[in-house]
């Protein structure tokens, strides 16, 4: 527990920010063995921060949200609290014996990128962009309509801007890497509740020209087509597969992606404001401290007005121009629309 001379009208915009990192998240240390540690800090004026330091390797968005959840009810309800309890049963997640890898699954893996040294200083700066509803709904319908998700229309747009405003040669290849929750994937289904892990990592290619050129619909539908073929049998060569290149013990590669990759993590339709801890909804959920560069979180706005917003990591030298894209192509959308 920490107090702070803080009050809420300190937060002009809610982003991460190294500050906030240190001031509200405990520090947690390799030796620690921790898979969850929490600092509350109370404000001046009665606002209070909840900053967790949390092991997404054994634990992935949808744990978190559930553990929250039912934290904030037993705090908030005591006995009367209607929880669903967790699951903690990790055999449905083991390599089988023997480990088999469909050749199938390879070509939708994400691989492991190994990060090459930067040529010199690169200044990253944190931006939180806004698409409100009816950009949403303007751009899901350029996208290929009701049959492409916000995620996988949001995600194009964004993957094309990308490339655009870092101005990648034509010919470059370039990646979108994302996750897929395999809980309703898997045959049958993890059980309600599930505490761990369940997501795998996803990831579509393309040469820069193509990304650049054609319709959104065209990568919409790649995105969509690529976490559509993933089943329960991928599932499983996803888990052998890790376990044949005895990945799990590595740590992550550090530092920026490569210009020509970008990663879009989605909190979109978790219940990140439903953390009620008798206090009333949460102000504002993110991630405290910044990403990467190249690494996008999508969420969806604390005003329930059906907005989302974009929080990355980019090259400054770059912000004026992808802000220009992003907003510039959907005032071109509208007008082509009617």
């Amino acid at each position: 527990m920490a107090h702070s001379r803080l009050t809420m009208d300190d937060f002009s915009d809610f982003k991460p920010s190294t500050k906030q990192r240190r001031l509200f998240v405990p520090h947690v240390s390799d030796s620690d063995d921790l898979l969850w540690a929490t600092q509350v800090t109370f404000l001046k004026w009665g606002g209070v921060v909840l900053g967790s330091a949390i092991h997404h390797a054994a634990m992935d968005g949808s744990a978190v949200f559930h553990f929250l959840r039912t934290w904030s009810a037993f705090s908030r309800d005591g006995d009367r609290a209607m929880v669903n309890l967790p699951c903690h049963d990790r055999s449905r997640l083991c390599a089988r014996d023997p480990p088999v890898v469909h050749p199938d699954a390879l070509s939708i893996f994400s691989p492991k990128i190994n990060l090459p040294p930067q040529p010199g200083p690169l200044v990253n700066e944190v931006v939180a962009f806004t698409l409100g509803k009816d950009q949403l709904s303007t751009l899901k319908h350029i996208s290929g309509g009701d049959s492409v998700s916000t995620f996988s229309a949001v995600s194009a747009h964004l993957w094309q801007c990308m490339c655009l405003a870092r101005q990648l040669p034509p010919d470059a290849a370039t990646q979108l890497m994302f996750s897929a929750n395999v809980r309703r994937i898997m045959r049958p289904p993890l059980p309600d509740g599930y505490f761990g892990n369940a997501i795998i990592n996803l990831s579509v290619g393309d040469n820069v020209h193509a990304i650049t050129s054609r319709e959104l619909s065209y990568i919409a539908q790649r995105i969509r087509d690529t976490h559509r073929r993933v089943n329960d049998e991928l599932v499983h060569s996803a888990i052998d597969y890790l376990e044949l290149a005895k990945r799990d013990d590595e740590r992550p590669a550090t530092g920026n992606l490569p210009v020509t990759v970008i990663r879009v993590v989605s909190w979109l339709g978790m219940p990140s404001y439903d953390a009620d801890f008798s206090w009333g909804r949460p102000l504002a959920m993110f991630r405290a401290e910044p990403n990467r560069g190249g690494f996008v979180h999508l969420i969806d706005s604390a005003q329930g007005d059906g907005s989302v917003r974009i929080i990355m990591s980019i090259e400054a030298a770059i912000l004026s121009e992808l802000k220009r894209l992003l907003y510039a192509k959907f005032d071109n959308m509208l007008y082509s629309k009617f």
